[in-house]
């Protein structure tokens, strides 16, 4: 089973851990992990074949079915967004000063609409300022634009936000201060997928879930593994982020159907605007729920 992830992120530290630590081949299933870039290549992947399940933005799967396409998020780790940071030039001391500036931002990405809320709430309207995407898009290269001048801001995750401050980038907590309602770094498969291989879905499901739990518990193995996939070997980032990530992850990893419409309504007020979509058909936690129901999630994650 071919698993990809969209970032190099320590958010993808659950799925990282329980691939390095072998909890997915516990449960009878050869997972393979790789990074793929992009929702655009990430969502031809899954639908050609060539992957099984993605994890990242909700965002491109939601596109993909407003068009007739096929997906379903099984699991999200977040149901709000709170691991995003914005990280600025050192010269920049409030948010109202990135008017008519230059942001590192791909304009179809999540990030693009939080950092929109962001705007509006200090009274910045879209038109004045300038999103621009350098490279691939991808974290180093965001952040590499506001280090060299060429942007004035971006938005980043941990580790990549507090290797940005030790290199002297300003951060703020506005993204999440708002508390917004999001779908983030969901798990995201075909409905024929979960259809014809819901056994491999589930045994999936139970390394993730493990992998969670994992993390939560085991620190230090946690940490060399998120030092692995991120190439960051400072003690003291990669410290600060585990401290911060742990504690917020979820126990069972219930895709949240307010969080889900929300993100429906804020693509269609980012736009360009979807066909309708069933909110209640993106999305199906009856894996998760047979799991707890049986008391399997008592064994996989203790309380």
């Amino acid at each position: 089973m071919a698993v990809a992830y969209s970032a190099i992120s320590g958010s993808f530290a659950p799925l990282w851990v329980a691939h390095d630590l072998g909890l997915f081949a516990r449960h009878g299933v050869d997972v393979k992990i790789l990074y793929i870039q992009g929702n655009r290549v990430m969502l031809s992947a899954l639908t050609s074949g060539e992957i099984q399940a993605y994890q990242g933005g909700a965002e491109g799967l939601i596109r993909l079915v407003s068009g007739g396409g096929d997906g379903v998020f099984i699991a999200t780790q977040y149901n709000t967004v709170n691991h995003y940071v914005i990280i600025t030039d050192p010269s920049i001391t409030k948010i109202e000063e990135l008017r008519g500036k230059r942001l590192a931002l791909d304009p179809t990405s999540p990030t693009y609409g939080y950092m929109l809320k962001v705007l509006e709430k200090v009274g910045i309207r879209k038109d004045e300022v300038q999103f621009v995407q350098f490279g691939t898009a991808g974290q180093p290269e965001r952040a590499a634009a506001v280090l060299r001048k060429q942007a004035a801001a971006t938005i980043l995750t941990a580790p990549n936000t507090f290797a940005a401050e030790k290199q002297g980038l300003r951060s703020f907590s506005a993204i999440r201060d708002l508390g917004i309602r999001q779908l983030i770094t969901v798990s995201g498969i075909t409905k024929r997928f979960l259809r014809e291989r819901r056994d491999s879905s589930e045994a999936f499901l139970r390394g993730y879930i493990e992998g969670l739990h994992a993390v939560r518990t085991q620190k230090e193995a946690t940490i060399k593994v998120i030092a692995k996939y991120t190439r960051q070997r400072d003690p003291e980032v990669l410290n600060r982020f585990y401290d911060e990530m742990a504690g917020d992850l979820p126990r069972i990893p219930y895709v949240d159907e307010i969080s889900a419409r929300a993100t429906i309504d804020a693509m269609q007020a980012q736009g360009p605007p979807l066909p309708k979509v069933d909110v209640k058909g993106i999305f199906d936690n009856s894996l998760l729920r047979a799991m707890e129901t049986s008391g399997a999630i008592d064994k996989l994650a203790p309380r």
